[in-house]
């Protein structure tokens, strides 16, 4: 029975752990593509007329019209629906990584008790986290606070010179406007909500 039991466990590991890596290769994906169009609405907005140039040869596939055909401020309310709806992808694919690595400790452990040995099968949990390497620790910071944190100063601070450097339509900057909202509101419950949250839970075990 105790067989039986650590084959299945052992099967589901592994299909577990088969999931979470193709979750990671998404969710760098997204994250690149992020930083990329960050980038292009950075573009947008501080160089409007060399990007109007730079996009002039450059086609959508499988389209009779070329994207130098749309007017600067539809291209740039266009641009930042991309980064809101990638944006969401990014967060909900990290979270969902994240709490996956929390069950796979989990299977570590029950499959470690049935082998009668805890400091084996532990290559994501004890093993891994031992002897942490230095720059390890350096891209968890950067990816856990200081990636969403620069994310929301550069969202508040294109919102900022668009409204101040181009001379769109009103009704185009409100609605880069919500989807910037929508862009810093995601990042806040990502990251930063968690972080108070689990500082509250910590105060209040150390009370109890």
């Amino acid at each position: 029975m105790k067989n039986s039991v650590l084959d299945i466990l052992h099967d589901h590991y592994k299909e577990s752990f088969a999931l979470i890596r193709e979750r990671e290769k998404s969710r760098n994906r997204l994250f690149l593509l992020v930083i990329l169009l960050v980038g292009i609405l950075f573009l947008q907005i501080q160089y409007p007329i060399n990007f109007k140039a730079a996009i002039r040869n450059l086609k959508l596939p499988n389209a009779s019209f070329s994207l130098d055909s749309l007017p600067l401020s539809s291209l740039l309310s266009l641009t930042w629906t991309f980064l809101f709806v990638i944006t969401l992808q990014y967060c909900q694919q990290s979270i969902n990584v994240e709490r996956q690595y929390n069950y796979i400790h989990l299977l570590e452990e029950k499959i470690s008790d049935l082998l009668g040995d805890t400091d084996v099968y532990r290559r994501e949990g004890k093993a891994y986290i031992k002897d942490y390497p230095a720059f390890s620790n350096w891209t968890w910071i950067f990816y856990t606070f200081l990636f969403p944190l620069i994310m929301l100063i550069s969202v508040v601070a294109l919102f900022i010179l668009e409204f101040g450097k181009l001379n769109y339509s009103m009704y185009f900057k409100a609605y880069d406007g919500i989807m910037g909202t929508g862009v810093f509101v995601s990042l806040i419950l990502y990251r930063i909500i968690p972080l108070f949250q689990r500082k509250n839970k910590t105060n209040d075990s150390q009370i109890a």
